[in-house]
């Protein structure tokens, strides 16, 4: 057994770095390989669940890790220093910090494990930021948890390809843990809508490829007038409020009849229910480090139609539809072909139950614990 710090800084995060890290932490709980301690601030401390069994430690900031380190925030030096300050008075053989979301400096010489779940900010940063300093900001931390880190995790073998180029890292010191879909995403034993809809499951940033969507829903909906489009994202805490009102513009000039609804944030436990009453996620994004929607949709049996060319192919290979995700009519084509086809819909939900089974927290939780016992024997 040894003695592994986690940075919990993205703790109270509801989606994205925050689920990573809270799916890990539960089935890092249950495993219980290892002597765990988990560095929070005071939200994370607050709502943390698993005091028994790892270790929590509060770090008292003057503003929260999740406010502070967002695309358009900036955390202060002493908040920094008092997480480093809280790693190092702690006797630890391995760090693992789950994101360079909320990277802080370490420092004492622990060997370092750290996730770097995709190459997007760096390749793309216009999908990434919204202003030049945010982009400097990110790339100064990516810089230095690099310089750090004695080994790299990734969510894909395309993220790790990615890395090993963008960032000039050697391919053995980058290990793959594919990520999996939280016990709540499930069949369920639900009605369909008597209006089919589209489904749609992520954030708002440019990313996401929402406004090709939008138009080719609307190329859909020539030739398939009874369907509707539900987008789920926290359009009022994301980042990029801006896209937000041009989607939502470009929805009303597409559609008068309110057939396309943005949900904002939407709860798992209605979420899932999304996913089961769906016909269909569309998943367009242009880039994807791994894509957890798409998991957690074939999990609850939901045809998917997914990006060709990045991770997406990877994580949904021949249990969806993948098309060029910068082509409307593909996209369009490739959501009626499962609205008109029952039986094609049909095999495609049995081909995502079959995937969705090589997915899980468990077998991360047991890699990840198996490369730490590696890099805490050094």
């Amino acid at each position: 057994m040894i003695r592994v710090g986690i940075d919990g800084g993205c703790w109270a995060n509801r989606r994205g770095y925050g689920r990573f890290l809270q799916e890990l932490v539960r089935a890092l709980a249950e495993e219980h390989r290892h002597d765990y301690t988990i560095l929070l601030d005071e939200p994370g401390y607050r709502t943390f669940p698993y005091g028994e069994v790892i270790r929590p430690v509060l770090v008292s900031t003057s503003t929260a890790v999740g406010e502070a380190a967002t695309a358009d925030g900036r955390r202060s030096l002493p908040d920094l220093m008092r997480f480093s300050v809280a790693a190092a008075r702690q006797k630890l053989d391995a760090f693992f910090y789950p994101t360079v979301f909320s990277y802080f400096p370490l420092l004492t010489r622990t060997p370092i494990l750290l996730a770097i779940h995709d190459t997007m900010a760096d390749r793309f940063p216009k999908l990434a930021f919204a202003s030049t300093r945010q982009q400097r900001f990110w790339n100064w931390k990516v810089r230095l948890a690099l310089a750090q880190a004695d080994e790299v995790l990734t969510v894909s073998h395309y993220a790790k390809r990615s890395i090993e180029e963008v960032h000039r890292v050697a391919p053995e010191r980058i290990h793959v843990v594919y990520e999996g879909a939280a016990p709540v995403f499930q069949r369920l034993d639900v009605g369909r809508p008597d209006t089919p809809f589209v489904l749609a499951v992520g954030g708002l940033s440019p990313n996401k490829n929402l406004e090709t969507l939008l138009r080719g829903f609307a190329l859909a909906l020539e030739r398939y007038p009874d369907c509707r489009l539900v987008i789920v994202g926290d359009y009022e805490s994301d980042h990029f409020k801006s896209s937000y009102q041009m989607l939502s513009r470009l929805a009303q000039q597409i559609d008068s009849e309110d057939r396309i609804q943005f949900t904002g944030y939407v709860p798992d436990e209605e979420l899932v229910r999304l996913y089961n009453q769906a016909s269909v996620l569309a998943f367009p994004s242009l880039e994807e480090g791994f894509g957890l929607p798409a998991v957690e949709a074939m999990t609850c049996g939901l045809p998917v139609v997914a990006s060709n060319g990045h991770a997406l192919a990877e994580i949904v290979g021949d249990a969806g539809v993948l098309i060029d995700p910068r082509s409307e009519v593909a996209l369009a084509d490739a959501i009626l072909s499962i609205l008109q086809d029952p039986r094609h819909a049909a095999d495609l939900r049995r081909r995502s139950l079959a995937r969705a089974t090589q997915f899980s927290w468990r077998t991360a939780a047991q890699q990840l614990e198996d490369i730490l016992e590696g890099l805490g024997g050094r």
